[in-house]
C-alpha cells in the first residue's frame, strides 16, 4: 500500500535531484531561506471498501524565489521545470499514479503549483475473496431465496 507519508518524500525527492534548491518543512512563520520548495498535502481522503482502500489528496507546492521582488522570469522557469517533473503520471514506489487537475498560480511573489492524486490499493488480509464468493454460492444453493409474486392491487384500498 502507498501511504501518504511515501507521497511526499518522493516528491521532496524529486524536487531535490532536479533542483539544487533547499526542501524545507518548517512553517513560513518560523523562516525559510531563499530560494526554497515546501510541500504540503491537503484534502487528505481515505475510504476504505471490502477489497481495497480508496486514497485521494491535493498536493501543493510552494515555490519561494531567490528574489522577493524582481523575480517574474525565475518564477516562469520554476514553473515550467515543474510542469514537465509532474505531468500526466506520477511514480511512487512500483506505481505511476495519474496526475489531475495541475493547476499554478502565484500569490505575493511565491509561486503555488497543486495538483490531485486519486488512486486505489488492494487490502493487505488474509481473506481469500474467490473462497469467500464461492462459501456465499454455497450458503444460497443451500438456502435458496424465493422470490415474491406481483402484488395484487386490491380495489378499494
Amino acid at each position: 500500500m502507498i501511504t501518504f507519508k511515501q507521497i511526499k518524500t518522493t516528491i521532496n525527492k524529486k524536487l531535490l535531484s532536479n533542483f539544487d534548491i533547499d526542501v524545507s518543512s518548517k512553517s513560513a512563520n518560523e523562516g525559510f531561506t531563499r530560494p526554497s520548495f515546501k510541500v504540503e498535502l491537503d484534502n487528505v481522503r481515505r475510504e476504505g471498501y471490502l477489497t481495497q482502500v480508496e486514497k485521494s489528496c491535493t498536493v501543493r507546492i510552494f515555490y519561494f524565489p531567490a528574489d522577493e521582488i524582481d523575480n517574474s522570469v525565475e518564477l516562469l522557469d520554476v514553473q515550467e521545470k515543474l510542469g514537465d517533473l509532474f505531468d500526466l503520471k506520477f511514480t511512487v514506489e512500483d506505481r505511476h499514479l495519474g496526475i489531475n487537475e495541475p493547476n499554478f498560480d502565484e500569490i505575493d511573489g511565491v509561486l503555488q503549483f497543486e495538483f490531485d492524486l486519486q488512486f486505489f490499493d488492494g487490502r493487505e488480509s488474509g481473506i481469500n475473496i474467490e473462497d469467500e464468493i464461492n462459501n456465499g454460492k454455497d450458503w444460497y444453493e443451500k438456502h435458496p431465496i424465493e422470490l415474491m409474486g406481483e402484488l395484487d392491487d386490491e380495489e378499494g384500498d
